[in-house]
């Protein structure tokens, strides 16, 4: 099962920049570069509302085993390294997004290099120089940028692959939820270590909650919610491809926003064999193997949102396969496709039937 929850604010903050505020800027940046020998650092910070996932967590909405993942998708990238890491920590101090944009060339109230609400630096108690900071809290030489949680470290490493983030997270939401550190939020850069380097790592660039896309940036939550319980049911005989029929027999061309649904899923023989009684061979729901699963993706961007895999599995009870979807933190006014993918004897069988449906 997939939830997804979109962020409550977020803004990056720039070394060259120190008192600009980006709030309302729709990307985000990550970066570490050199320009005629002046080194500039972007770092981004991301809020999320931890109530609303907490009381999702107490009431069942997210189930028992769940992971959480950062997903933010990547606007450009310029002249990256093949192979990098970004790190996610969460913040030990607060901070006001603000209303500013990176370019407008004002000084607004909000966060930025050298303040955390356009008002008050960073880790107060730092003076200039070397910063001395509390028990398990680190940050930059001069306490600017952001200060931040040691324990909480998660990170994303990238070898020749797309710079999209989808990190997991899921310590550092835990640290949260239980009230362990204050949820100031998170913060993500490259290594301490790499921004004192003199290698240059280019500028990673990422949609923002203030996008005009469908892309702003979401918390993730999976967990496996499969319950296989057959019933009277026969199951398939043969292979997918040769021997039987896979039908959704409940998909509707619309759904409202705030929908819960259950897609029926039903294993059908090609070729039935010929027998006497009451009831039509045809219509005879047989059980389909437990490696089956589903895949979501909107349908004209071919993005996918919830992928075969492990949180995919489709479930069975007395009636049919059947698989849950929560529609209620997707974009609304798309429409999407659902694949399903049967796995036997190590050979995947890919069905894509056009099922596809909008919310509206």
């Amino acid at each position: 099962m997939h939830k997804f929850y979109t962020i409550t604010y977020d803004s990056s903050v720039y070394l060259q920049q120190p008192t600009q505020n980006a709030g309302r800027d729709p990307i985000l940046d990550i970066s570490k570069t050199y320009y005629d020998g002046l080194k500039d650092i972007n770092r981004t910070l991301i809020k999320v509302d931890i109530n609303t996932i907490s009381a999702s967590i107490s009431n069942g909405e997210i189930g028992i085993g769940w992971k959480s993942y950062l997903n933010l998708k990547s606007a450009n990238a310029l002249e990256i390294p093949a192979e990098y890491t970004i790190y996610a920590n969460a913040l030990s101090q607060s901070w006001d997004m603000g209303l500013g944009v990176r370019f407008d060339d004002n000084t607004i109230e909000g966060v930025s290099w050298r303040y955390r609400d356009g008002i008050n630096k960073w880790q107060e108690n730092a003076t200039g120089g070397t910063a001395i900071y509390a028990a398990g809290v680190t940050g930059s030489e001069n306490a600017e940028g952001g200060v931040w949680y040691t324990a909480s470290q998660c990170q994303q490493s990238y070898s020749y692959e797309p710079d999209d983030i989808h990190m997991d997270i899921t310590e550092l939401v835990k640290l949260w939820v239980s009230g362990t550190i204050e949820n100031n939020g998170l913060i993500l850069r490259h290594g301490l270590e790499n921004e004192a380097d003199t290698i240059d790592y280019g500028i990673l660039r990422f949609f923002s909650k203030e996008t005009g896309t469908i892309y702003e940036p979401k918390l993730e939550f999976v967990w496996d919610d499969t319950t296989f319980n057959t019933g009277s049911l026969l199951p398939v005989e043969g292979t997918a491809l040769e021997d039987y029929k896979v039908i959704v027999t409940n998909l509707k061309s619309k759904y409202e926003n705030d929908s819960k649904i259950r897609i029926r899923v039903k294993g059908r023989d090609k070729y039935p064999s010929k027998s006497f009684g009451n009831t039509f061979a045809y219509d005879q729901s047989k059980y389909l193997p437990q490696t089956t699963y589903y895949q979501l993706e909107d349908y004209v961007t071919e993005d996918i949102i919830c992928p075969f895999g492990e949180y995919t599995k489709v479930s069975c009870d007395s009636t049919s396969n059947y698989f849950d979807l929560d529609l209620s933190t997707l974009p609304v006014y798309r429409t999407y496709r659902i694949k399903l993918k049967i796995v036997e004897n190590g050979i995947s069988t890919i069905i894509d039937d056009k099922l596809i449906f909008e919310i509206v």
